[in-house]
């Protein structure tokens, strides 16, 4: 397990952390430090060195992104060492109560401790925090209005990201692209791309892609057709993570998000 500190920007630090699990599934994620604000908290198997950044760096409080244990995989221990975290209550909810994760989240990131002792709260400003649904339903994200720097957690990703984890929503997705684009952000700090220079192209090709694909996949399930051959005619062949995870994060979960929340909208 590794974990360097790189400077963005003046006042901006990157905590880039890696493991060998990591490395064989092709990923690794980032916490960040903006104007001395811990963002995310990184995964558990990195948590000897992201507590010991934390010692050196002495920030003034955290804020996690979402409960996914590579962004929130740490907040048990950076609370119980007395650092101010901000948080969605239904993250601090599923932190305190958290379920079981499949064998290929625990093997990649690890599992986290469960978290147990009382938030303190603290004030991020200039900082702004904004709810920005849809890789998750309690997802963040921080907003630096002066310097225009977006602190995107799961937000970004990528163009085309074409798996999904089980419960997510494209089309709140779609809706929180475009609320970035209205932000005009000069810098977006993704958890696993990095730091992103002139995000705004990239969003809206983000969200070009998006629509289109929903399209296709709608269309498709309006004609009866069931999700495996959707995926195949719509985004291809499962990649390997997809089997990995036994389709928790996958291809085919991406195209069941979408044609579920269809049927969500449609009972309403």
């Amino acid at each position: 397990m590794s974990l360097r500190v790189e400077t963005v920007e003046p006042d901006v630090l990157r905590l880039h952390m890696h493991s060998w699990q990591g490395r064989l599934a092709g990923y690794d994620v980032s916490a960040y430090v903006v104007r001395g604000v811990l963002i995310d908290s990184g995964a558990p198997r990195t948590r000897e060195e992201l507590l010991a950044a934390v010692h050196q760096l002495a920030p003034r409080g955290a804020i996690i992104t979402h409960c996914h244990e590579d962004h929130a995989g740490n907040a048990a221990e950076l609370a119980a060492s007395g650092l101010p975290l901000l948080m969605d209550s239904s993250c601090e909810l599923a932190l305190r109560h958290p379920a079981p994760i499949g064998a290929y989240r625990r093997l990649v990131w690890g599992s986290a401790n469960a978290l147990t002792a009382p938030l303190r709260t603290f004030d991020p400003a200039p900082l702004v925090v904004l709810p920005f649904p849809g890789h998750t339903k309690e997802h963040l994200v921080v907003w630096d209005a002066e310097r225009r720097i977006l602190a995107g957690g799961d937000l970004f990703l990528g163009v085309k990201v074409r798996v999904a984890h089980d419960g997510e929503s494209p089309r709140l997705l779609v809706a929180s692209l475009r609320a970035a684009v209205a932000l005009e952000p000069r810098l977006l700090l993704d958890a696993h791309r990095g730091a992103v220079h002139d995000p705004v192209p990239l969003l809206r090709a983000k969200i070009a892609w998006m629509e289109e694909t929903i399209g296709e996949i709608e269309t498709l399930g309006a004609r009866g057709l069931d999700d495996r051959e959707i995926t195949r005619r719509v985004l291809g062949r499962e990649e390997l993570v997809g089997w990995i995870s036994r389709g928790e994060y996958s291809r085919r979960a991406f195209v069941r998000a979408v044609l579920q929340r269809g049927h969500e909208r449609t009972a309403h």
